[in-house]
C-alpha cells in the first residue's frame, strides 16, 4: 500500500478511537479584559489642536489687517490696516500714480509706434497690391491694343491686296488685248 492509503487509514482509525470530552471548567469572568480607562497625556487632549486652531486664526487675521501694536507709557495701541497718516498716504497714492502715469505714457507710445508700424505696413502692401494690379491690367490691355493693331494691319494688307490685285487687273487688260475672238487666244502686247 502507498504511503497516502496507509496516513488515510490512520486517520480514520483516530477518528473512530477519539471520544467525545465534556468542556472543563474555568472562571470566564477573569479571562475578560474590560476597556481600561486611562488619561489622555497633555498633548494628546482635544483642547490643545483647538488652542493651536485659534492662534494660527489670530495670526492669520493680524497679518491680512496689518495690524501694528504700539508700546507707549500709558500702555500699548492697536493700529488696524497701516496706520500712515493723511500726509504719507496722499505721497504714496501720488508716487503710484506718477509711477502709472509714466507706464501709460509708455504703454501709449509703444502702442502709437506699433500702430504706425502697422499702418506703414498695410499702406505699403496696399499699395504693392495697386502696382500690381496696374500692372496686370496694363499688360491685357497692352494685349488688346497689340490685338487690334495686328487686325488692322492684316484687314489692312487684305485691303492693299484686293486694291492691287484691281490695279494689276486694270494694267494686264491695257497691255494685254486678244487677237482675235475664235477658240485660241492670242495676246499682243500694246505699244
Amino acid at each position: 500500500m502507498s504511503k497516502q492509503h496507509h496516513f488515510e487509514q490512520w486517520l480514520h482509525d483516530t477518528a473512530a478511537a477519539t471520544q467525545a470530552e465534556a468542556v472543563p471548567e474555568w472562571p470566564r469572568e477573569l479571562t475578560y479584559r474590560g476597556r481600561e480607562h486611562t488619561q489622555l497625556r497633555w498633548w494628546q487632549r482635544p483642547l490643545l489642536p483647538l488652542a493651536s486652531f485659534a492662534c494660527s486664526l489670530l495670526a492669520v487675521l493680524a497679518v491680512v489687517s496689518q495690524l501694528q501694536i504700539q508700546v507707549t507709557e500709558q500702555g500699548f495701541n492697536l493700529y488696524f490696516g497701516g496706520g500712515l497718516s493723511e500726509q504719507q498716504l496722499q505721497a504714496a497714492v501720488t508716487e503710484q500714480m506718477s509711477k502709472l502715469q509714466a507706464e501709460q505714457q509708455l504703454q501709449m507710445a509703444n502702442y502709437a509706434a506699433n500702430l504706425r508700424e502697422d499702418f506703414r505696413d498695410d499702406v505699403a502692401a496696399a499699395n504693392q497690391q495697386l502696382v500690381n494690379y496696374v500692372l496686370t491690367t496694363n499688360r491685357s490691355e497692352r494685349e488688346q491694343d497689340m490685338e487690334d493693331l495686328i487686325r488692322y494691319v492684316n484687314a489692312q494688307r487684305e485691303d492693299d491686296q484686293v486694291y492691287f490685285a484691281y490695279q494689276l487687273a486694270q494694267v494686264t487688260e491695257q497691255f494685254i488685248e486678244p487677237n482675235t475672238v475664235d477658240s485660241s487666244q492670242d495676246y499682243q502686247t500694246q505699244e
